[in-house]
C-alpha cells in the first residue's frame, strides 16, 4: 500500500451539521481546493459567497425524489473508490472521465436527534441517511489516497495537520478512516435498535442503545473496548451522565471501578441519610470496596475510609456523598488516586487538583435509591439480564437465632455492613465496626472460592494489621450462608462475637448450635447478596 503524502485538489462536502463549515470552506478556498457539494450544503456555501461545483455536473443527473437522490452515482462513487496507484484503475478512470475526489467532508442525517424528539415514523424514516454512509465508507475504504472528515470536531485537526504538511499523511488518513467506520457502524446500530423498538414486538428488541464511545483499550492494552450508553433505567441520574471536570480519558477499568464505588457509596448514603452518619466515602480497588466509612464529619469519613486499607487505597477510585473542599483536596493530592467522584467540588479544591492533571474529577450526585435498573453481562453467544440487587430497607426478615443477642450493636451498623458486603466479589466477608462515632469497613475478604479462606486468610489477616485498635464489637457479614459450622469455629478463635448471614443452609441448625457453644450472636437476614 502506498504511504505517500497526498495533496488535496477536490473536496466533496455534504453535511447536516454545518457547525464551523464556514471556517473549513475558507481554508479550502485559501488552498485552491475545488469544493463539490449537493442540496442544502451547496446552498449554504453559496449564500456565504463560496464558489461551489454542483455535484450534478459530475453525475449528469439532477437531484430527485425530494432530495433522496443526490450524491449516489457511478461517477462520484468511482471518484472516491478508484485506486490512484493502480495502473488499470487509472486507465479506466481516464477512459470513463472520472474526476478524483481527494477529500470527503460528511456528517450524517440527525437520526438520533429525531429519536430524542420522539418524532413520528415518517420523520424518522426521512432522517435515515443513505448517500452519506456510502460516501463515508467509500472514502474510508480508499484511505490510501482519500481523506475523510466525518465529524465537525475533525476540522481543526485537519487544518492544523494540513498547515504543517501541505498535504495529508498516510497515518492521518488511516486514523480518520477508522473513526469513520466506527461512526457509520454506530449510526447503523442506532437505526436498527430504534426500528426494532418501533416496528417489532418488545420481545424481539435488543438493547436500547443511546450512544457508543470508543475507549483507549479494554482491561488490557491489547483489547479493544467501547462504552455503550444504554437506556436501562428510567432514572436520568446515571454514571454515564456524570460531568468529568478534569483528568485523563476514563479507561474501561476506570468505568468498572467507578460504577462499584458510586453504587456502594450511594447505597450507604440512602440507608443512613436520616441519621447523623450521612457523610459517606467509598474507596474501591479492582471493583471491590477496600475502604468504606460513614460519619458525621466528611473529613473523618475520608480518613477512616482511606485508612481502612491504606495500601489498597493507593491508586484507588474514591466516591463521596459530600462536597469536596480544600481540606479533602490537600490530603488526596498528597496521595495517588485515579478518580474522585463527588456531587460538588469547591473552586479551591479544583484549583489544587489542577496540579494533578491526570486525576479524573467526576461530578455526580449519589445514585437514586431503587431506580429499577437492568444489569447486562455478555457470555459467549448470548447476553444475561437481571434487575439490580437493590438492598431493601425492610428489616422484618432479620432475626437473631442464637442465645446471645445484638443488644450492643446498632441496626444502622448492620445495614452499613450489609451494603459493604453486597459489593464484595463472592465469596464475600465484611468486618465492620463503629468507633468514635464512625461506621467503618475494618477488613474484608473477597473473591475466594472457599468462604473459610475469605475469612481466615483475607479478612482476619487484614484485621490483625490494626494492632493498635480495639474492635471487640466487630460484626462479621457474609454474603451467603455458612455451609458448615467451621466458619463459626474460626470466628470464635478470632474473637468475633457477632455474625450476620442470610441463612438457608441445610446445616443451619448445626451452625446455630456452634454459635451457642462459643457464645457468638448470629442474625439471619433471609436475603443473599452474591456478586460474581
Amino acid at each position: 500500500m502506498n504511504q505517500e503524502l497526498v495533496k488535496i485538489k477536490t473536496a466533496l462536502i455534504s453535511v447536516s451539521d454545518k457547525t464551523n463549515l464556514d471556517r473549513l470552506a475558507q481554508f479550502l478556498l485559501d488552498y485552491n481546493i475545488q469544493m463539490i457539494s449537493t442540496g442544502g450544503t451547496q446552498k449554504y456555501l453559496e449564500n456565504l459567497g463560496f464558489a461551489v461545483t454542483p455535484a450534478e455536473s459530475l453525475t449528469n443527473n439532477p437531484e430527485a425524489f425530494g432530495g433522496r437522490m443526490k450524491s449516489i452515482s457511478f461517477q462520484i462513487s468511482s471518484g472516491l473508490l478508484y485506486r490512484r496507484y493502480h495502473e488499470q484503475d487509472q486507465f479506466e478512470a481516464e477512459k470513463l472521465n472520472i474526476q478524483a475526489i481527494d477529500l470527503v467532508v460528511c456528517n450524517l442525517y440527525p437520526f438520533e436527534e429525531q429519536i430524542k424528539k420522539n418524532e413520528t415514523d415518517d420523520v424518522l424514516i426521512e432522517n435515515i441517511d443513505i448517500g452519506g454512509p456510502l460516501m463515508l465508507r467509500a472514502s474510508a475504504k480508499n484511505f490510501e489516497a482519500v481523506t475523510v472528515l466525518s465529524d465537525v470536531s475533525d476540522y481543526d485537526n485537519f487544518i492544523e495537520h494540513y498547515l504543517k504538511h501541505s498535504a495529508t499523511t498516510f497515518e492521518f488518513r488511516q486514523q480518520q478512516a477508522v473513526k469513520t467506520f466506527t461512526i457509520v457502524a454506530n449510526y447503523d446500530q442506532i437505526i436498527s435498535q430504534e426500528m426494532a423498538a418501533r416496528f417489532l414486538s418488545k420481545h424481539n428488541t435488543s438493547l436500547d442503545l443511546i450512544d457508543k464511545i470508543s475507549l483507549r483499550y479494554g482491561e488490557n492494552p491489547h483489547q479493544q473496548a467501547t462504552l455503550s450508553i444504554l437506556k436501562n433505567t428510567d432514572s436520568k441520574n446515571t454514571l454515564t451522565s456524570a460531568v468529568v471536570l478534569q483528568g485523563k480519558e476514563l479507561s474501561y477499568n476506570n468505568w468498572l471501578d467507578m460504577d462499584s464505588a458510586w453504587r456502594v457509596m450511594s447505597d450507604v448514603y440512602h440507608l443512613l441519610s436520616q441519621t447523623q452518619f450521612n457523610c459517606v466515602t467509598a474507596v474501591v480497588k479492582h471493583a471491590n470496596p477496600c475502604g468504606l466509612s460513614s460519619a458525621q464529619n466528611s473529613f473523618d469519613s475520608l480518613m477512616s475510609a482511606w485508612n481502612g486499607d491504606h495500601i489498597s487505597s493507593f491508586g484507588g477510585i474514591i466516591a463521596c456523598s459530600y462536597k469536596i473542599e480544600l481540606k479533602h483536596a490537600e490530603f488526596l493530592t498528597k496521595n495517588f488516586i485515579e478518580v474522585l467522584i463527588a456531587p460538588e467540588f469547591s473552586e479551591e479544591a479544583i484549583q489544587l487538583f489542577e496540579t494533578k492533571k491526570n486525576v479524573r474529577l467526576v461530578q455526580i450526585a449519589p445514585r437514586d435509591f431503587a431506580q429499577k435498573e437492568k444489569i447486562y453481562r455478555s457470555i459467549s453467544g448470548g447476553m444475561l439480564e437481571q434487575n439490580e440487587d437493590e438492598l431493601s430497607l425492610n428489616t422484618e426478615q432479620q432475626k437473631v437465632v442464637t442465645q446471645k443477642d445484638f443488644k450492643n450493636i446498632s441496626t444502622n451498623l448492620i445495614l452499613f455492613g450489609l451494603v459493604a458486603c453486597k459489593f464484595l466479589k463472592s465469596n464475600g466477608i465484611a468486618l465492620v465496626a463503629e468507633k468514635n462515632g464512625i461506621f467503618n469497613l475494618v477488613a474484608a475478604g473477597m473473591g475466594q472460592p472457599n468462604r473459610l479462606d475469605s475469612l481466615r486468610l483475607l479478612a482476619h489477616e487484614r484485621l490483625k494489621n490494626k494492632k493498635n485498635e480495639s474492635f471487640k464489637d466487630v460484626v462479621l457479614i457474609s454474603d451467603a450462608f455458612f455451609p458448615f459450622a467451621d466458619s463459626i469455629d474460626v470466628c470464635a478463635e478470632l474473637g468475633i462475637q457477632y455474625v450476620v448471614q442470610p441463612g438457608g443452609s441445610i446445616k443451619d441448625k448445626e451452625v446455630i448450635a456452634c454459635c451457642d457453644r462459643h457464645g457468638v450472636a448470629m442474625m439471619m437476614t433471609g436475603l443473599r447478596h452474591f456478586r460474581h
